[in-house]
């Protein structure tokens, strides 16, 4: 899949580690795993899932339509897309454990809003744990591709 101008979305950054409590398995659901991996994505400056909603949304398109310079668009869409909000949706599966259960691969749909419009997509992550108990969220490079007008 392909953003529409034909540029990938990949998400290779690196692990955002989390404080653990005592040696409790990893879990795909936890507000610990949701809330890095909603940091993962909002932190991405190619972040072609909330450019899509940006340039969809028509609150935008009206202050764009307005733009006299190419500068003050460019700042419309920064300042839309910072100011996006992301959801992780409340379906989140579990792929797969390892066998020492310190491993898994999770699936969930995230949402971004900006303004008026929302795009989604299933985002697939892992979750580790560390000997030392500590948990690291990483999410898996993906292809945005908008859905056809």
């Amino acid at each position: 899949m392909y953003f529409s101008e034909g540029k990938p979305l990949l998400w290779s950054l690196p692990l955002l580690l989390l404080a653990c409590c005592g040696r409790a398995e990893p879990d795909c659901a936890s507000s610990d795993t949701r809330n890095s991996l909603i940091k993962i994505v909002s932190d991405d400056s190619n972040n072609a899932l909330v450019d899509y909603a940006a340039k969809k949304s028509d609150a935008v398109k009206m202050r764009l339509k307005a733009a006299k310079t190419e500068a003050e668009k460019s700042a419309i869409l920064e300042k839309a897309r910072q100011g996006a909000s992301y959801r992780l949706g409340d379906a989140i599966s579990t792929n797969s454990k390892s066998k020492d259960k310190r491993s898994l691969t999770c699936s969930g749909t995230l949402s971004a809003t900006v303004e008026d419009t929302s795009a989604q997509k299933q985002v697939d992550f892992t979750v580790d744990q560390t000997p030392e108990g500590t948990m690291a969220v990483a999410v898996r490079p993906f292809r945005f591709e908008p859905p056809s007008d």
